[in-house]
């Protein structure tokens, strides 16, 4: 560790800088090695924080920042140690309230983590206080009611649970005039957004092996594809923004060699067995 991180001014001028970088880096092509050098920024940002013992606002801002930047990125062992010492830990130290984006963040990696097992969500689950995460808010019946929803294969209720605008509400959205503040809030946002689609995608995933084994092909009456839809967490549009659409999935399932075209049919699948 160098010791001039360890100094809470350096600190500061080394978050402007590491804020510079990720500024270019959202204007300019995007690519993994670019997020790679973002995460090791702020890796040895959070080094000397931890090693100075910091534990206040710009502490915070820090770790929070860095959490959302490792899920965007996908970068789920960055993800697993941040949480391990943000919350409850530097939270309680600096006095303060988790938001509720952090709280949902945690939970949602440990349901994704663990997946289909739930141990280490309960777990995760039993170790923040109601002052934490209140056990009559909106925002734990919807994670609990997530989770029940998965452990108990209702997919269609899972499906109705994570649609966007289900849960957006539930996210801070900043009313301080600093732009940092406004930034964060729009990337805590992303970032649980994130972990939302990939909890479906494993769900997805889930639900395909069932249908793979049970049906010898699929058509595309509108009947059909409107349960499919359902049962995958699929869009029946197109060009959906919200995620996923039935056609794409289909393209992705024939390049798979999970489905193919039907000879003599059009808009009938064979669903290729597993051997």
């Amino acid at each position: 560790m160098r010791a001039s991180l360890k100094d809470f001014k350096v600190q500061e001028q080394y978050r402007v800088f590491v804020g510079e970088k990720l500024h270019n880096f959202w204007t300019e092509k995007q690519t993994k090695d670019g997020q790679e050098n973002i995460l090791i920024l702020f890796r040895k940002l959070r080094e000397g924080i931890f090693a100075s013992k910091r534990s206040d606002a710009f502490a915070i801002e820090v770790y929070e920042t860095s959490l959302c930047l490792s899920l965007l990125f996908d970068s789920p062992i960055q993800t697993s140690s941040i949480l391990s010492h943000l919350l409850p830990e530097l939270y309680t130290s600096a006095s303060i309230q988790p938001p509720i984006s952090s709280v949902l963040i945690s939970l949602l990696h440990h349901l994704i983590a663990g997946y289909p097992s739930q141990k280490a969500y309960f777990e995760r689950l039993s170790c923040l206080s109601p002052n934490v995460l209140d056990r009559t808010s909106e925002a734990h019946a919807w994670i609990s009611n997530l989770a029940t929803s998965l452990r108990t294969l209702n997919h269609i209720r899972f499906e109705a649970l994570s649609r966007h605008d289900v849960y957006r509400h539930l996210l801070p959205v900043s009313k301080a005039s600093d732009e940092t503040h406004h930034a964060l809030d729009r990337l805590s946002q992303d970032a649980v957004h994130a972990l939302v689609e990939r909890l479906r995608s494993k769900a997805r995933d889930k639900v395909w092996v069932v249908l793979r084994s049970a049906y010898r092909e699929l058509s595309a009456s509108e009947e059909t594809q409107t349960w499919i839809a359902k049962c995958l967490l699929l869009s029946t549009e197109q060009a959906s923004t919200s995620g996923l659409s039935l056609e794409e999935w289909i393209d992705g399932r024939c390049r798979d060699g999970h489905l193919r075209p039907k000879e003599g049919a059009v808009g009938k699948w064979i669903v290729c067995k597993v051997r």
